[in-house]
């Protein structure tokens, strides 16, 4: 059998949609994947505190803090 296997949208899909929905530009939505990029498996981080480091980080980002 050939051709696609779902016809439902891929989840990138939907989520740039709904980050362009809610007002990001496109260059916004490229830099949040390069940030989700950075940190793909959340799952496999091994302690709270990298989960907290890795907060402070998104918030420090989120202000300005951290330069592109």
């Amino acid at each position: 059998m050939t051709g696609p296997k779902s016809v439902s949208p891929r989840p990138e899909d939907q989520a740039e949609w709904s980050l362009e929905q809610a007002g990001f530009t496109k260059e916004q939505i490229a830099r949040l994947r390069e940030l989700r990029d950075m940190y793909p498996y959340i799952e496999y981080m091994d302690s709270r505190r990298q989960w907290h480091r890795l907060r402070f980080v998104k918030w420090l980002y989120a202000r300005g803090e951290i330069p592109r």
